[in-house]
């Protein structure tokens, strides 16, 4: 009921607007702020201003019987939605004890009896609103709701249905707190699973048999054996004829050497049919970065402009090195370069958004699995009905992740079974890597830590798998709103790299070159840090990409190379 208010025009109230609470013939009752209260005063109806455009009752029994009859009527609706529900799970309930021979023919089974009972109870829900409008409506409220109560069948009729499935279903949720206490007291076995948890598994696994059955016939369809069994070997093939070019330009421009888990990266990427690139596009998933040289690995840069910033973004610190780019937000993975030589695994971060680089970990294919997993969990959060069909325009959007999957498993992976959340609680972080930190790792505003011996002047903790709040919000505040503290840091700092105490210059350097946010002084100190650092290290091509970065952190955008 929508709420009316009256302004009074005559007593002590005069001059106040207020909410009306009921009105009964010529006395009203209505509620006033007075000293910040609100306040019920009885009036007289000609007391308020248009005293015609208030009804005769506020509120009316009519009113009210009509709001309940309505909501009765909801109800009613609701009721025939439940119960087609109630009797869809039945199937599953009435074949819980039985042998599961087919469970993908029963799937289709199941799908035919749901599409009639869908029919069925649109038929009984059109007819009993048609009813309730000519029987029910015209009563008073409380007999309508009597009427109702007493004809639960015809009114309420999942209510009915589910009083009807417990007598035919005893114990059809397993015993009750009160037996479950008692098993746990007396040292009782566990019970045989209930009804219910047995049919919900029955369905599940006949729903999973009936897509992987459909897979099977898409996958034939879109990517036949004989296509598969090809692929990867040629991919493999072009791979070792690319590598000798693609190793020496990277050790010739970049100081590195290639892990082998980015050949076959590569290797992965060739392998893909359509239907793999379309998976790997859904994921926004796409190679980057120095991946653009292994098809040209001659390839040089637009003039002037080193290439060692090919894909390299504004915050990317010297050791992270792009191959593959994730969409939105600028997400984009990397490389990671610890010593400048040698790969030590995979970071990544949104360039545009929150968050640190994280401990560098896994290869690049290990990253697109993970990417993979969490695609997989929201396609799986997407499916809103797991006791029907699957949309056809999902179930093609799994099928090809699926077979993304299978092919990325014939290069590594390929012993991990899990699949969506279980995947990520699987192969996550250590717990003591989380509770304690890298150990070799001083913890940095980047989230990648510092690998670096001795103890810095600032207190800093180990790198763990994210940041800590307190210690990057006070370090940070420090760094770019105090600038004769963060002169005496970097000075200090560079005063102990000099004595052989390169910690501080490394992570500070490492801080900040990721918050320079634009500032050339900030920028001018981590490119000194850096360097001075790294040198000092022994990490001279490390030094060699910091300097390049710092020449061209103005640049527009990261692409670099020269077009063809």
């Amino acid at each position: 009921m929508e709420r009316q208010f009256v302004r009074i025009v005559e007593g002590p109230f005069a001059g106040c607007d207020a909410e009306l609470v009921s009105a009964d013939g010529p006395r009203l009752t209505a509620r006033v702020p007075v000293s910040g209260r609100q306040t019920t005063v009885d009036l007289r109806r000609d007391q308020v201003e248009r005293p015609e455009d208030v009804p005769v009752r506020w509120p009316g029994e009519a009113e009210d019987d009509r709001q309940d009859l309505a909501v009765l009527r909801e109800r009613t609706a609701a009721q025939y939605d439940e119960l087609a529900h109630v009797k869809r799970f039945d199937f599953f309930l009435e074949r819980a004890g039985l042998p599961e021979e087919d469970p993908a023919r029963e799937w289709d089974a199941y799908t035919a009896s749901c599409a009639e009972i869908d029919a069925q109870v649109r038929r009984r829900k059109a007819a009993a609103l048609e009813a309730f409008d000519q029987e029910i409506a015209p009563l008073p409220a409380a007999e309508a709701s009597r009427r109702v109560a007493a004809d639960p069948g015809r009114w309420l009729p999942a209510e009915a249905a589910m009083a009807e499935r417990r007598s035919r279903f005893p114990g059809i949720d397993g015993p009750t707190a009160e037996e479950r206490l008692q098993a746990a007291i007396f040292g009782a076995s566990d019970a045989a699973p209930a009804p219910r948890e047995r049919a919900h598994h029955r369905r599940a696994a006949a729903r999973s048999a009936a897509e992987l059955r459909d897979y099977a016939v898409w996958k034939a369809a879109n990517r036949p054996r004989e296509v598969g069994e090809r692929a990867r070997p040629a991919a493999l093939a072009q791979v070792e004829r690319e590598r000798a070019v693609v190793e020496d330009r990277f050790a010739r421009d970049w100081g590195f050497a290639l892990p082998g888990s980015i050949f076959r990266f590569r290797a992965f990427l060739l392998s893909l049919c359509p239907a793999g690139k379309r998976a790997l596009d859904e994921l926004e998933l796409a190679p980057y970065g120095i991946m653009d040289l292994f098809t040209d690995p001659g390839r040089g840069t637009q003039a002037g402009i080193d290439v060692r910033v090919h894909g390299r973004y504004y915050r990317d610190p010297p050791e992270f090195v792009t191959f593959m780019h994730g969409g939105t937000d600028g997400l984009h993975f990397g490389l990671w370069y610890d010593d400048g030589r040698t790969c030590a695994g995979v970071a990544s971060y949104y360039n545009n958004d929150g968050g640190g680089v994280g401990l560098p970990s896994g290869t690049p294919l290990e990253a697109v699995r993970r990417r993979l997993e969490w695609g997989w969990r929201d396609l799986e959060d997407e499916d809103d009905e797991p006791a029907g069909p699957l949309d056809p325009d999902l179930a093609a959007r799994r099928h090809r992740l699926r077979l993304l999957r299978e092919v990325l498993m014939t290069f590594e992976t390929g012993d991990r079974d899990e699949q969506g959340r279980d995947y990520h609680d699987t192969y996550g972080p250590s717990p003591e890597v989380c509770e304690r930190g890298a150990p070799d790792r001083l913890e940095t505003l980047d989230g990648g830590g510092a690998l670096v011996d001795g103890d810095p002047a600032i207190e800093r903790g180990r790198q763990r798998p994210w940041s800590d709040y307190d210690f990057c919000m006070t370090l940070q505040k420090e760094l770019t709103g105090d600038p004769a503290a963060r002169d005496a840091l970097v000075a200090e700092a560079l005063r102990r790299c000099a004595a052989g105490l390169p910690a501080d210059a490394l992570a500070l350097g490492r801080d900040l070159h990721w918050i320079s946010a634009g500032d050339p002084g900030r920028e001018a100190q981590a490119n000194e840090l850096l360097t001075t650092a790294y040198r000092a290290l022994g990490r001279d091509n490390l030094a060699a990409i910091a300097e390049a970065h710092h020449r061209h952190r103005d640049l527009p955008q990261v692409h670099v190379l020269e077009t063809t």
